[in-house]
């Protein structure tokens, strides 16, 4: 994360969530600071900048106060609209800030063509059933401004997958393979300026902290075991030291389980 240029985000980012009560995640150390890095480097006072599922995510709250962007927290459902708009009362914001939570479906923006300076979806595009990740990124370059810059992360894996349910997520998911990335995701409008894969530490790495907590994995997968057990809500600020010790960052997305990417509309 340090040569990546994250690490300094994640340390802003954690003292952000801390204001919101809000935990930090393994994963979401990385998608989020990478989201924040590449709208620290785009956004300003003038800019428009719209998140898409923004859920209980610290971000757009947190690139509103560094940016003054206008920003809009959006979201389908009514609990996490409300979540971003209890994040608005802690941290002093009221209706004549240019902060907006709002209702809006990632497949039909209301947002006019060229509007946006700065869009992002992080870990929101795989929930959305059919062709909806495909529909979604058409509407993305849409709204997007000439050299304006769009922010996606996704799970992925060796094959692509649909799942109906998984015990981490009540509900549709897919994960990404690197020929479904390439087809769903990218487009010739968009031009790739950055992208990071997530992937597991050497093998050797592994087998000795397998060996260390063989009695708490009982042969399970480590993050398995994490979220099952609800560690990640009872011990949340473990989530750095786990991102730092059992994931690596790479270009290439062969053997990983989680991809960001930035680009650039052309």
């Amino acid at each position: 994360m340090l040569r990546e240029g994250l690490l300094q985000y994640w340390w802003m980012l954690y003292r952000h969530s801390k204001l919101l009560k809000q935990r930090t995640d393994i994963f979401r150390n990385i998608e989020d600071s990478f989201t924040a890095k590449h709208g620290d480097l785009c956004l300003s006072a003038g800019s428009v900048y719209v998140d898409i599922g923004s859920g209980s995510s610290p971000v757009p709250t947190f690139l509103y106060q560094r940016r003054h962007a206008k920003t809009y927290a959006t979201e389908m459902d009514r609990k996490y609209l409300d979540r971003q708009k209890s994040y608005m009362e802690m941290l002093g914001l009221s209706k004549r800030d240019s902060f907006v939570a709002q209702r809006e479906d990632a497949t039909r923006l209301s947002f006019a063509d060229g509007s946006v300076d700065f869009v992002t979806a992080i870990s929101t595009i795989e929930h959305i059933p059919g062709d909806g990740d495909i529909r979604a990124m058409a509407e993305f370059v849409r709204v997007l401004r000439p050299g304006g810059r769009l922010v996606v992360t996704v799970p992925t894996a060796a094959n692509y997958i649909e799942n109906q349910l998984t015990f981490y997520y009540a509900g549709f998911e897919r994960r990404y393979d690197a020929a479904a990335l390439q087809s769903r995701l990218f487009r010739p409008e968009l031009k790739i300026i950055e992208q990071l894969y997530m992937v597991s530490p050497s093998p050797e790495f592994l087998r000795q902290f397998e060996e260390a907590f063989a009695e708490t994995l009982q042969g399970a997968n480590w993050s398995d075991v994490w979220y099952k057990n609800g560690w990640h809500d009872e011990y949340p600020d473990v989530s750095i030291l786990l991102t730092l010790g059992l994931i690596r960052l790479s270009e290439d997305p062969a053997g990983s389980f989680g991809g960001c990417l930035a680009f650039e509309k052309q």
